[in-house]
């Protein structure tokens, strides 16, 4: 199940070394110059490609290196590596668990950002996964 969490909340838990949440908060700052907007979850890969999923067939493309190559839910079918210019991003923090991590998305707008925490709830594992629980 999908667990929104607080950037601060997430830093406080984070095991890392203090430069290294140096340089997460530095690049964290860079992403939100351009996505001002940001929700951070806790989640399964499934869950992550799922709602990953969603936001390109609500809002287009996400922004930068294409990773839906690797994705269970797949929308884009360049082989090749290739980027694209879109209006929300996402950035994978760490693994938590097996199969499970930290993930933030960005968006350019609000509005964007609203309809994605009312979509969090029903993240889920998708149909490649009748029988997972979440």
């Amino acid at each position: 199940m999908a667990i929104l969490l607080n950037f601060g909340d997430y830093l406080l838990r984070e095991a890392g070394s203090s430069d290294y949440q140096k340089e997460e908060i530095e690049a964290r700052t860079k992403r939100l110059l351009q996505f001002p907007h940001a929700v951070m979850v806790e989640l399964s890969y499934p869950e992550l490609d799922f709602a990953n999923r969603w936001c390109w067939q609500q809002f287009g493309p996400g922004d930068g290196d294409c990773s839906q190559k690797d994705s269970e839910y797949r929308v884009c079918l360049i082989e090749e590596p290739h980027s694209h210019s879109g209006v929300w991003t996402n950035y994978w923090f760490e693994k938590t668990d097996y199969n499970f991590g930290v993930n933030e998305w960005y968006f350019a707008h609000q509005a964007n950002c609203e309809l994605f925490l009312e979509f969090v709830p029903r993240i889920n594992w998708g149909e490649s996964f009748p029988d997972a629980k979440g």
